[in-house]
């Protein structure tokens, strides 16, 4: 049924303007379709994300639809290819042949460097003597079996008892005995207690309010607050230690860096509400390995700047605006975003994003063979195999392009490539530089997965001692390193005055923590 506003509505006399008016209604359309298509995607890629597997794998059958494709662009590079898989196949070949000799699984030992008690099991007194002969037996051998056992960390309290001494005629010239100093003069706690409350917020993700029931089930009260401020003054004393650690992250060839938003409690604030700062996070290359964290109360592109002001490297980031200050010659971006788009869009355009999506995997089987070689030789292979690759990837972006609607999941990814592609591109010239920021995304996590627990910093005079407690254990766990240990180390040596700062950084402190203070 016609309503009356459309029947009111005057149309166009002549043929020609009704052409027109339908040519714009069907523009009109053809866009609506656009945006419905769009918003379709745009629902369909969050419930994914909800609902949806998180692997970026593609399965065997997907890249068999591109594999003819595949080989054209691949023929070029046959030669090299095939020498560097024969290489890699050597290698893996090795490794079989060293797997199957350990007989390919069985129980890992146990470490050595754990404390060990010895229990001895001996036949009884009376089955000692032969009953043939009635000499007596002689012992030869014996079976080991070693079980793993469990202490419950515990606590104990530490009398400091300083005696004095005097002379008991003229009650002149008192002496005493001289107490050792403590990170926290007067306090309570000792720097293993310290060093526990760091670790466990910092490395478990256990929040203060958590540690402060779990300490009152062992019978020990410590206050959330209390907590707050050892890990404050212990964070002001370790300072000169990041402090080092942000001079020689400055001094590598290569910088990830990555940002990613915590709350803070805005005490200015009448009903001290939660305000949002970012964690800026900037992940050294293998000869200067720490991890830095900056905490900051926004994403202002000043932050990074004031960080890497001296730094006159290469800057790996995922594309984010507040680093278009630096260099475009000497930024690289990840090429892991733009496979991610391409995955989202693959739901929808099986044929175009599959065989991007099946390049990436090629140009990833390129990276795997060439991880270990040297440098000159990952560039050179870089240039001749991975460039066509990229160059391909190029082309068809460009040509999709054209006939690609910005909005869609494919014209994201296409939007989001080609501006940059310079930087997509980078690494291809330079041996340190990964094709991606998965490693600075990794140290990441462990602030997304804490800021689950302890949900907020305190205040914003507390982000410069996360920043501190946060660096110091993460970089430890880069290197190996039990941070527990560390930690306690480390604010011994600068209770005692310990100046010597580069021996206490952690990927150093491996050869120090032979001799720790007691």
């Amino acid at each position: 049924m016609i309503s009356e506003k459309e029947a009111n509505t005057e149309l166009p006399a002549d043929v020609e303007s009704c052409h027109e008016l339908i040519r714009e209604l069907y523009s009109l359309i053809e866009n609506m379709g656009d945006d419905v298509k769009h918003l379709k995607q745009k629902l369909h890629n969050q419930l994914g994300f909800r609902f949806g597997r998180s692997s970026e794998k593609l399965s065997p059958g997907q890249i068999a639809l591109f594999a003819q494709e595949l080989n054209e662009l691949l023929r070029k590079t046959a030669p090299e290819k095939q020498q560097e898989e024969e290489l890699a196949e050597g290698s893996r070949s090795g490794k079989a042949k060293r797997k199957e000799k350990n007989g390919g699984g069985g129980r890992k030992p146990l470490p050595s460097t754990l404390a060990r008690e010895r229990k001895d099991y001996y036949p009884e007194e009376g089955l000692l003597n032969c009953g043939e002969c009635g000499n007596q037996k002689t012992e030869f051998g014996k079976v080991v079996v070693e079980q793993l056992d469990c202490v419950p960390a515990s606590f104990k309290v530490i009398e400091h008892v300083t005696h004095k001494f005097c002379c008991i005629s003229c009650q002149e010239g008192v002496v005493e005995g001289k107490k050792p100093p403590s990170i926290l003069s007067g306090g309570k706690p000792t720097e293993g207690v310290i060093a526990r409350i760091s670790t466990a917020k910092w490395a478990d993700h256990q929040p203060l309010y958590r540690q402060e029931q779990i300490y009152a089930r062992e019978g020990v009260e410590i206050s959330r607050s209390s907590m707050g401020r050892w890990l404050d003054v212990s964070g002001e004393e370790a300072n000169p230690i990041v402090a080092r650690m942000n001079e020689l992250i400055l001094e590598g060839e290569v910088i990830q860096a990555d940002e990613i938003p915590v709350i803070f409690i805005d005490k200015e604030r009448p009903v001290k509400k939660g305000k949002q700062g970012y964690a800026w996070t900037y992940y050294g290359d293998k000869q200067h390995p720490y991890v830095i964290y900056d905490f900051q109360p926004d994403r202002c592109a000043d932050r990074p700047k004031e960080f890497l002001k001296d730094y006159s490297g290469l800057l790996l980031t995922d594309g984010y605006g507040g680093y278009d200050w630096y260099a475009r010659e000497k930024c690289a971006n990840c090429n892991v975003h733009l496979r991610r788009y391409l995955e989202k869009a693959e739901k929808y355009d099986k044929r175009k994003a599959g065989l991007a999506l099946a390049i990436f995997q090629e140009l990833y089987k390129i990276e795997s063979r060439i991880e270990k070689l040297p440098p000159e030789e990952i560039v050179r292979i870089r240039q001749e195999q991975s460039r066509p690759l990229m160059e391909k990837l190029k082309e068809l972006l460009l040509e999709w392009r054209a006939s690609t609607p910005p909005k869609t999941s494919l014209g994201t990814a296409i939007n989001y490539g080609l501006p940059r592609w310079d930087k997509l591109c980078r690494f291809l010239d330079h041996a340190c530089l990964k094709m991606d920021t998965n490693l600075v995304e990794n140290s990441v996590r462990p602030i997304a997965l804490g800021r689950k627990n302890w949900m907020q910093i305190g205040s914003e005079g507390a982000l410069a001692t996360a920043s501190v407690h946060a660096s110091l254990i993460n970089t430890c766990k880069r290197v190996g390193v039990n941070p527990f240990l560390y930690m306690r180390d480390i604010l011994i040596r600068l209770a005692h005055g310990d100046s010597a700062i580069d021996e206490l950084l952690p990927d150093r402190w491996v050869w120090v923590c032979k001799n720790p203070l007691n």
